[in-house]
C-alpha cells in the first residue's frame, strides 16, 4: 500500500506539472518577454539607458545558456581515465555533502519538535503533499507520534551523515548510504510546511540526489578505487548545478522585482550594514568612496553572471580561476 500511494502521488505530481505548472511557466515567460525593452533595430541599442540594459541582462543570459551553456556542458565532458584524475574530486564532493547533511539533520533533531511538533511554533508536520518515505516507514513500524518520527529520522540521518563525512571508504564510497540520507532529508523537508519555501533545501536535495550516483554500488576498500571511476555524466551535472546557481543568483539581482540599487551599483553600502552581519572589515569598506562601492557591486555581478561560464570550459585553469574568483567574492 505504501508503494502504491507513492506511485499515485508521483503520477499526480507529474500530471500537475504537465497540465498546470508548465503552461503557467510559459505564460509567465511570455509576459516577462513582452515587457523587455528590446529595440526594434540595431541603432536603437545605443539609445538604451543603463536601467534598460540591466533589464535586458536576464533575457540575454537565458539566451546564452540555451545557445552556448548546454552545448558547452555536453561537449566539454570531463576526460576520465588519466592517472588520479577526478578521484579526489569525488571524495571531496561526497565528504562535503555528508558534512552538509550533518548540519541539516542536527538542526532538525534539535529544533524539529519546537518548530513543527504538535506544540511547535508552526503547524504540525502532518498532511504533507510530498512523499515522506522515511516517516511513512516509521509509522508502519508502529511509531505513532509524529514528533517521535521526525526526531528518529533526524537522529538516524545525523548518524549516517557522520559516517559519510568522516567514515572509512566502505561508508564514504557506498551508494546506499547517500541514497538513505537523501530519502531521510526528502521526508523531513516535505513533512514541514515552512522549509519548502527555501530554495536552499531544494538545492541540497538536488546535490544529495546526484551524490547517490557519484558513489559506487559496492563498498570499495580504498577511497581511490581505480576500477570504479567517478561517472562523467554526474560530474557534468554537478558543474551544471554550480553554473545555474551562480548565474541565477546574478540574474535575479537584475530582475524587475529585485532592488533597484543593483542596477544603480550602490547596493554595497546597505550590504556592508546588514548582510549577513556587520564585521570590522565591512565597517572599513562602508567608509570607502562611492566609486569604490560601485566597483564592489560591479565585481559581484560580474562574478555571478560572467565567471560561471568559465566553469563549463574544458580548460582546468579556467575552472580553477572560476573557483578562486567565486571564493574571493564570497
Amino acid at each position: 500500500p505504501m508503494i502504491a500511494s507513492h506511485t499515485a502521488a508521483l503520477y499526480t505530481a507529474v500530471h500537475r506539472a504537465l497540465t498546470a505548472d508548465l503552461p503557467e511557466l510559459l505564460r509567465l515567460a511570455a509576459d516577462a518577454l513582452a515587457t523587455v525593452p528590446a529595440p526594434p533595430d540595431l541603432a536603437g541599442w545605443s539609445e538604451l539607458t543603463r536601467e534598460e540594459l540591466f533589464r535586458l541582462a536576464p533575457v540575454c543570459g537565458s539566451l546564452v545558456v540555451l545557445l552556448f551553456g548546454l552545448p558547452a556542458c555536453v561537449l566539454c565532458e570531463p576526460r576520465i581515465g588519466r592517472t588520479g584524475e577526478y578521484w579526489l574530486t569525488r571524495v571531496a564532493l561526497l565528504r562535503g555533502i555528508g558534512l552538509l547533511y550533518v548540519f541539516a539533520f542536527a538542526s532538525s533533531a534539535m529544533q524539529g519538535r519546537a518548530l513543527f511538533g504538535a506544540r511547535g511554533l508552526f503547524a504540525p508536520a502532518t498532511g504533507s503533499s510530498g512523499p515522506t518515505p522515511a516517516l511513512d516507514l516509521l509509522a508502519a513500524a508502529g511509531v505513532s507520534s509524529a514528533d517521535a518520527r521526525v526526531e528518529l529520522a533526524s537522529l538516524c540521518g545525523l548518524l549516517l551523515s557522520l559516517l559519510l563525512a568522516f567514515g572509512g571508504p566502505r561508508f564514504a564510497l557506498w551508494a546506499p548510504l547517500p541514497a538513505s540520507l537523501w530519502l531521510l532529508h526528502l521526508s523531513l523537508v516535505n513533512a514541514s510546511r515552512l522549509l519548502p519555501a527555501h530554495s536552499w533545501e531544494w538545492a541540497a536535495l538536488e546535490l544529495g540526489f546526484l551524490a547517490i550516483f557519484l558513489a559506487p554500488e559496492w563498498p570499495p576498500s580504498t577511497l581511490y578505487p581505480r576500477l570504479l571511476p567517478p561517472p562523467s555524466a554526474v560530474l557534468l551535472l554537478f558543474r551544471w548545478h554550480l553554473f545555474r546557481l551562480l548565474l541565477g543568483a546574478g540574474l535575479s539581482r537584475l530582475a524587475d522585482h529585485s532592488p533597484s540599487c543593483w542596477r544603480r551599483l550602490d547596493c554595497a553600502a546597505a550590504h556592508h550594514e546588514t548582510q549577513p552581519m556587520p564585521t570590522p572589515l565591512a565597517w572599513l569598506l562602508h567608509g570607502m568612496p562611492a566609486r569604490w562601492r560601485a566597483a564592489e557591486a560591479a565585481v559581484s555581478l560580474a562574478a555571478l553572471i560572467l565567471a560561471p561560464f568559465a566553469a563549463l570550459l574544458p580548460s582546468r585553469a579556467a575552472r580553477l580561476a572560476t573557483f578562486w574568483i567565486e571564493a574571493g567574492v564570497q
